[in-house]
């Protein structure tokens, strides 16, 4: 059984950790044996120990030269095949693990590349230092096809050695799901004949929220039968709720905060929108689509590669609360459409983005590089 060492920066809720504990709970059927460094710090980490061969507890934020240290004599003591991290942070521990054990196989994952939140002299060093440092990487994983051209436009990766491989879901586990509506209803404080705008994100500046708000708000006073889940938790919570405050939205927006519920809440969803600024490959609008939710979202670098504005959804520009605002009413204006829309997005999930097309991708992916395979 060939050993693998994931790296991620944290295991809070998000993309990242959830993309980890969905391979780890196929790796052994695969022959591969996959422990996980990463800190202590969130809701995933005793789900990563339940699955992961073994855990390697360290702080890798801010960057620990002793941390890097622990995890080269990790490798070395438990001969370890292949590195596989997972971000940016991580991946600038991966890369230099391979100068301190020659031989190693090195995959790298984006998971979506933000340079939006550095200013232009980190922006600087942070590119600089990723072009070095595909020098040191065996093979790069794109999650999006989007993110392959932002990729390569930021010299960040190698012709030659670098996959699209999408997130996926197993559609069966939110097209099935059956739920009671007016009890949610009641839970959340919301008349029986509501129409449910929800969004499922982490509360931060890049999912968008401030202008999801500002759109929510004006579209309330054309259509006052609407409300807004927001579906979620993260360090935005307080300015957020700051925002429905500010807004007058008390009455109209309930922060529901982190759920394990998330196939019954698509269900319950009338529409779901995604406000992002920018995302690598989102799995909530995967799920919603494997829910038959219509979809309004942002034509972003992410969101794009799933939803295909006219046959599967509504795509409006990105921080543009008016336009966002009409894509919400189109979709209000005619349900007819949007039934077509969630058919659609449905089939669209079950060719592209189910789970067993992601695993079969990324184990074929460590094979061809542990045995230093050239990957078409």
């Amino acid at each position: 059984m060939k050993k693998i060492l994931y790296i991620a920066i944290s295991s809070q809720t998000g993309g990242v950790p959830r993309h980890i504990l969905q391979v780890l709970k196929h790796a052994k059927k695969f022959g591969y044996s996959i422990a996980v460094a990463v800190p202590d710090d969130g809701d995933y980490f005793p789900w990563f120990q339940e699955y992961a061969s073994e855990m390697v507890n360290l702080k890798l934020k801010p960057y620990s030269v002793s941390s890097l240290w622990k995890l080269h004599q990790y490798i070395r003591r438990n001969k370890i095949d292949l590195i596989h991290s997972h971000g940016k942070g991580a991946g600038m521990y991966s890369r230099p693990l391979r100068l301190l054990n020659p031989g190693i196989k090195v995959v790298h994952t984006f998971h979506g590349i933000y340079l939006e939140q550095y200013g232009s002299l980190l922006r600087t060093i942070y590119c600089a230092i990723e072009r070095v440092l595909r020098f040191l990487t065996c093979h790069f994983i794109c999650v999006s096809s989007s993110e392959l051209k932002e990729a390569r436009r930021l010299r960040f990766v190698k012709k030659g050695h670098t996959s699209v491989i999408c997130n996926g879901v197993d559609p069966e586990l939110f097209s099935q799901v059956s739920i009671d509506r007016e009890q949610y209803l009641e839970e959340f404080g919301f008349p029986k004949d509501a129409y449910i705008i929800g969004c499922v994100a982490r509360l931060e500046q890049m999912k968008g929220h401030s202008c999801l708000l500002t759109a929510f708000a004006g579209l309330v006073k054309k259509y006052p039968f609407c409300r807004l889940l927001l579906v979620g938790d993260g360090p935005d919570r307080e300015r957020i709720e700051a925002r429905i405050q500010k807004l007058g939205l008390n009455q109209m927006v309930c922060l529901a905060g982190f759920r394990h519920d998330v196939p019954q809440l698509l269900k319950l969803f009338n529409l779901f929108v995604s406000a992002s600024l920018k995302e690598g490959m989102p799995y909530t609008l995967i799920e919603a689509q494997a829910a038959k939710t219509p979809v309004v979202a942002t034509d972003v670098i992410g969101n794009r590669d799933v939803i295909h504005d006219g046959e599967n959804g509504f795509l409006v520009p990105s921080q543009d609360a008016k336009e966002l605002a009409r894509g919400m009413a189109a979709a209000i204006k005619d349900p007819v459409l949007c039934r077509s829309y969630g058919i659609n997005g449905q089939e669209n999930v079950r060719k592209f983005f189910s789970e067993k097309v992601l695993l079969k991708k990324l184990f074929g992916v460590y094979s061809a590089t542990i045995k230093g395979e050239r990957i078409c």
